[in-house]
């Protein structure tokens, strides 16, 4: 097998695997078989081998001191964690976006905001929900540095595999905090926009670890998932 064949088979592997795993058809926790997964697959254990370290090293598999290679469970403390890591992320995607901002890009967010707030009392937040994710994944699309991007694709993916798909904190209190990303960018100050942003991002991890000490007290074993901020 040539190099390129290889690599290839390797790709394939790891790409199915990782589709696997988000779509939830290998559930967290559970153990890779590598002989099972090969046959479904239809390649060797060689380049099998070479995907899943490649997964772990992704975060979406856990290898025991064994050698026993198993989807990645995620507690509360860990799920922070990746919270912060994608805080720092995006604080530098609005520092690196932030000169070349223009105000079609601030009318377009203000309005995808705007529109998607909650009338009223209504305790349906799926609209907001979808907004806040399009929100923070076109400031992505306006990098032009695809190191970034594929940093922050992979982890939203692996915080996908824990998160429930909801808000963490109320679109009324979230709000004034998109705008205020909005108008740091629009004034193309680079620190303001970064700095907003780790506030954004950071008030939800101080949120969901005062949650996950709550739940450990209350469930020692139990574990809570957050979601979009």
């Amino acid at each position: 097998m040539t190099g390129v064949g290889a690599q290839s088979l390797e790709e394939f592997g790891y790409r199915s695997l990782r589709q696997m795993i988000l779509q939830g058809e290998l559930a967290p926790g559970q153990k890779l078989v590598q002989e099972d997964l090969a046959q479904r697959l239809g390649v060797s254990r060689t380049p099998l081998r070479s995907a899943i370290a490649a997964l772990e090293r992704d975060g979406f598999v856990a290898i025991s001191p064994r050698g026993e290679a198993t989807v990645a469970s995620f507690g509360p403390a860990r799920i922070a964690d990746l919270f912060e890591v994608r805080a720092v992320l995006e604080g530098l995607t609005c520092r690196l976006v932030a000169p070349s901002f223009e105000q079609k890009h601030a009318m377009y967010l203000r309005s995808l905001i705007s529109a998607a707030m909650p009338e009223g009392d209504s305790g349906d937040w799926s609209a907001y929900r979808s907004a806040d994710q399009e929100f923070h994944n076109y400031l992505t699309t306006l990098l032009g540095n695809d190191f970034l991007t594929r940093q922050l694709a992979s982890v939203r993916d692996v915080l996908s595999l824990s998160l429930a798909q909801g808000l963490l904190r109320a679109p009324s209190e979230t709000y004034s905090e998109h705008m205020e990303i909005i108008a740091a960018l629009e004034a193309r100050d680079a620190d303001a926009a970064e700095q907003a942003m780790l506030r954004h991002i950071r008030t939800t991890i101080s949120l969901m670890r005062k949650r996950a000490a709550e739940d450990s007290a209350s469930h020692p074993t139990g574990a809570t998932a957050g979601a979009a901020v």
